[in-house]
Order: structure tokens, then sequence, then C-alpha cells
């Protein structure tokens, strides 16, 4: 038998090339879900573009998915990917936008959009209108969204229920109800991101009774319906219609508890939030609960429980974050809880937080107000960025301590790194005067405001200047800046002055100050104390038994005064009235 011709020899079929270099991709590509930082990125790029296989269309998409809309995304970096690719598909266009629509600068997803349109390469499908509309909606582009509406119809996705949606959300969030529900109701089988699109656009658009009216229609309800519309009831105000439907739920989760909690919160009814905090099951809680709590308590000036709180969190061995931190060095700050203060500042260099201008300015008045202005200064110093409330608490804390030259030397070196002053600035300036009773300065800093800064002096400034006035035992100049027309209806200032006239025995002055007070505030019991104290440190008993007569009359009492000290990093509160002490 004579031997075949090697023409007419079965062949092997040919290797795909872009088989055999993806197979070889492989080992590198992998290395993508390790990737944290943008320069671990690049180390991949380097490796592919060594082998020679970064223009490979599966090196390309992978990069740039991992780059774009992974959790460690660089949207900048992803766009350099992409510019790479000479002639980008569909694929590669749907992921750029994709990371575009997330990020900061949503606008580049539209621009990007009508490329991809101009690119014979590339058609738009299902996956790309959702993120195009998302894009829209975050710059509230009502216009370019209904020119992507009509390119919906144009490529035949009218029916595809997932860009419906989106057109839903758009439409809501551009704040277009009747175009959302519009496209609702040409859904023939509308599913549940249906409803609650548009039942979220109803309530976001203040139409709460249309939503309940959509909600009361909704075949299959989730968890996410009934935290939409009690969260519409809490916006309009409506917190017993938003509790009755709390209290129907079955399944409450985290986000149901901290929006009917943050709803009393809000409202400042913090009896009615203590009391559903407290029925919230302990595994549900979590940062967010707390921290309305604390933030609630904080604005209450229920600083006691803002600390009660923080014992919670460290019992549930929560991660606290910067908002939790201020509000509690600021509880810290008004009871002088010098133990929690330090508790919250070893908890920031142990978990290597960051101390920016807010949470450091948060550090620097709690431990001057527990009176410890050397750490005080030392937070100061340490704090890298420093904003005008920074040095407006360091000046105000120097000055309240009686360091007034170290306050105007702060002041200088304020001024020297160019941070213009504001109000509050010269208050602390005005504040240290007091405390250190420099009038002369008091007197510039005073005229400075508006003379230099075009800062019109408030009520806070008028207040200084008439304490430090009456501290130098200068009332008559005091007097006359009080019946300037601005603080002529004010009763500190009167106080002020007539507690200055107490101090010094001028009887006269304070028969004056007190006539005015008790023309402004007739039911002021300490200006009656003060007045009849007078009369009696004068000799005139008949007319001190008169004032206190005039008291009884009026059903007044002195206003209790209280005091608080830490033991043991617990913090007790002593109240005396004329009656009794007490203690909490």
């Amino acid at each position: 038998m004579s031997a075949l011709s090697p023409s007419l020899l079965p062949t092997k079929p040919a290797k795909n090339p872009n088989l055999v270099s993806a197979a070889r991709l492989q080992p590198c590509l992998s290395l993508l879900e390790l990737c944290r930082y943008t320069f671990e990125f690049k180390q991949v790029q380097a490796k592919l573009t060594k082998l020679g296989q970064i223009t490979h269309p599966l090196a390309l998409t992978r990069l740039l998915c991992y780059s774009s809309i992974s959790r460690y995304s660089d949207i900048h970096y992803s766009q350099s990917i992409f510019n790479l690719d000479k002639n980008p598909n569909t694929f590669a266009y749907n992921v750029l936008i994709r990371g575009y629509a997330q990020s900061e600068k949503p606008e580049i997803a539209i621009s990007l959009f009508y490329s991809m349109l101009c690119n014979p390469n590339s058609v738009p499908n299902q996956f790309t209108f959702p993120f195009v509309l998302k894009a829209c909606s975050q710059v509230i582009g009502v216009g370019e969204g209904e020119q992507v509406h009509g390119l919906v119809f144009k490529h035949g996705l009218s029916q595809d229920l997932f860009v419906q949606n989106s057109l839903i959300t758009f439409y809501s969030a551009c704040g277009v109800i009747g175009s959302a529900c519009k496209v609702f109701d040409k859904i023939d089988d509308p599913d549940v991101v249906s409803w609650n699109s548009l039942i979220g656009g109803l309530v976001d658009s203040g139409f709460v009774e249309e939503g309940r009216w959509m909600f009361d229609r909704m075949p299959k309800r989730s968890l996410v319906t009934w935290n939409c519309l009690i969260d519409g009831y809490i916006k309009v105000g409506l917190l017993k219609e938003a509790r009755e439907l709390f209290d129907q739920m079955e399944g409450r989760d985290s986000v149901s508890w901290n929006t009917m909690i943050g709803g009393y919160v809000g409202c400042g009814l913090m009896e009615e939030a203590e009391v559903l905090f407290g029925e919230m099951p302990v595994e549900i809680k979590d940062l967010i609960t707390y921290n309305l709590m604390i933030d609630g308590y904080v604005r209450d000036r229920s600083y006691r429980k803002v600390l009660q709180i923080l014992e919670d969190v460290k019992e549930a061995k929560a991660e606290i974050n910067k908002f939790t931190m201020v509000s509690v060095l600021t509880a810290c700050s008004h009871l002088a809880a010098l133990d929690q203060g330090e508790w919250v500042q070893a908890y920031i260099k142990g978990n290597g937080i960051e101390v920016d201008a807010v949470l450091g300015t948060a550090l620097v008045n709690m431990f001057a107000k527990c009176g410890d202005m050397e750490r005080a200064l030392s937070v100061f110093e340490s704090m890298e960025e420093r904003d005008v409330g920074a040095w407006n608490s360091i000046i105000h804390n120097l000055g309240v301590h009686g360091y007034g030259q170290e306050a105007f030397a702060m002041f200088s070196d304020m001024l020297r790194i160019n941070i213009p002053p504001d109000e509050i600035t010269f208050l602390g300036l005005l504040s240290a005067c007091r405390h250190s009773g420099l009038v002369a300065e008091g007197k510039k800093y005073f005229q400075l405001m508006s003379e230099e800064y075009g800062l019109e002096p408030k009520i806070e400034h008028y207040g200084c200047m008439v304490d430090l006035l009456c501290r130098a035992d200068l009332l008559e100049e005091a007097r006359c800046l009080i019946e300037t027309k601005q603080m002529s209806s004010s009763v500190p200032m009167w106080g002020a002055l007539l507690g200055a006239s107490s101090r010094l025995g001028n009887l006269e002055m304070g028969e004056y100050a007190a006539k005015h007070l008790i023309e402004l505030d007739p039911f002021d019991g300490s200006c009656y104390i003060v007045l009849s104290n007078m009369y009696s440190a004068a000799g005139f008993y008949e007319k001190a038994i008169e004032v206190r007569k005039t008291m009884r009359d009026l059903g007044l009492d002195k206003v209790p005064g209280s005091s608080s000290i830490e033991i043991d990093g617990v913090v007790h509160e002593f109240r005396v009235s004329s009656n009794c002490v007490e203690l909490s």
C-alpha cells in the first residue's frame, strides 16, 4: 500500500491565539483580586506590559473592572486603562460609565455615553441605560434623562424591567413624579423594586398619602417598603402615623428602629426615643442607634446620659466614629468629666484615627473645660489642620483661664498665617480681656472688629464689654453702653450692671438697673433677691422686706444653683435652692 500524500492527512485544528494567551494571562490576572491600592493595580499593569499582553481584550477588561467598580476603585486610573483600548466595546463602556455614575463626577458618565453612541463598535444595552440614568439623577439632569428615555425606545428596551425601574428612580429623584407614575403604569408585571421605587419617589416628593395608597395596593411588601413609608411620615412630621405603621411591622430590622428613634430625636422627644431605645433588641443596635441617642442627649443638654450611652457602646464593643467622639467630648466638657475624655483620646490614639480640625477642637475644649490648659495647648500644637474654629477655641479657653496675653499672642499667630477672624474670635478676645481685667485692650478689640474687619458687634460682644467695665468699677460707662439702641432691652446687660452695683454697694445705680430689669422681666426672682440684699446691706430693712413680700406675692423663688463633680468616672450633680440641697 502506498503512503498517503501529506496533503491528504487530517490536520490538527489550529489553536485560537486568544485562548492560548488568555490561559497565560490567568496567573497574572488572579492577582487583581488581592489589589487594595492604585499602585498595586499599576504593578499588575506593569507585569502585563512586560508580557506584551496589556492590549489583550481580557487583560484590559479585567483591569478596567477591578479598578473602576471594586470597593478599592480609582476612577482616574480606570480612565487611563480605558484610553489604552483604541476601539472599546460595549462592555468596556458599561464598566466605565458605571464607575463614573458612582463617583463624585457623574457628569462624565453622561459624556462617555454620548461618545459610546458615536462609536460603531459599541451599542448601548440593558446594562448601559440604568447607570446613565443614575448619572442623570445625580446631576438632576432632567433634559438629559428624557433624551436617554427616548433612546431606550429606539433600542427596543422600553419593556425591560431593569431599565423601567431605573427610569422610575430617575424621574423620582429629579422630582418629576408624574413621569415616574406613567412609567410604572406601563409595566405589565411590576416587581417589588418597581413598587418601592415609586413609593419612595412619592414619599420623597412629599406625597406621603399617595405613597400610602400605593403601599396599601402593593401585593407583597418588603422591609424597604415599610421603612420608606415610615421615614416619609416622619419627614412631614406625622410621628403618630409613623409609629402606628412601625407597631404593625413584623421582622423589624435596625433601619426600622433607627428611623423611628431618629424621628423622635429630631422632634426633641427624648423620653419617647429613650423608651424605644430600651425596647430595641440589643443584637441589632448599631453605631447609628447609639449616635442618634447621643446626638439627642447633647441637643437636650442631658450630658450625663451621653456618658451612659457611651458605657453601652463600650459594652457592645462597637467601633465608634468621629461623630460619636466629638459628641462625647462635648458632654465631657460640660461635665468636666476628665476620665471619660481621656478614654476617648486613648481610643483615638489606639485606633490610629486622624485628628482633624473638628475632633482636635473638641479635644482642646474638653481638656480646657476640665482645667488642664497644658494638655489643651499640647493637642492644639499637634493639630496639622487648624481652621478658624480651632483658633477660636484656644483663644477663648486661654482667656477664660486668665491667660489674656497668651490669647492675644495666639490671635497674632492666627493673623500671621492669614486666617481671617470672625465674630467668635473677637468674642474670645473680649472674654480674655474680661477675665484678666484688661480694659484698654478690650476697648481696642471692640473697636477693631467693626473698623478693621467690618464685623458688627452682637449682644454677646456688648455683654463682654459691659461685664469688663463693671468689673473695673466703671459703672457709668457700662450704663452708657447698655443704653445704646441695640442693648437697652437686654436683660443680661442690666443684670450685669445690677450685680456690679451690688458688689460695689452703689445703691443708686443698683436701683436704676433693677427698675429696668423688672420692666423687662417682672418674674425674674434673682433680680428681687439682689435688690433686697442691697437694701439690707445699706440698712434699709423695710425696703428689703417690701421686696421680699413682692416676691412672695408673685410666687417667685430663688433659681436653684447646680454643680457637678466626677468621682471614679461617675459624674455626681448637686442642686441648691432656697429650701434644700439635692444630690443626683
